[in-house]
């Protein structure tokens, strides 16, 4: 998978938390630069798919 960090944190390879603006350009006073590339925002919908994907497995084998 294509890595998530933003434009700035990655040039900087700073560890981005990706929250919008992250924890990495808050400190550095750089949130209007807090831009999360298109692979990395494709990353973000992945992990928050596979996230609500684990959510529903459960509740389904609690249901059965």
């Amino acid at each position: 998978q294509v890595r998530s960090r933003v434009t700035v944190c990655k040039r900087l390879k700073l560890k981005c938390d990706r929250r919008a603006p992250c924890g990495s350009c808050t400190k550095r006073d750089t949130v209007a630069r807090c831009v999360y590339s298109p692979a990395a925002a494709e990353k973000v919908d992945l992990h928050s798919l596979n996230n609500r994907l684990i959510a529903v497995e459960s509740q389904l084998a609690q249901i059965t």
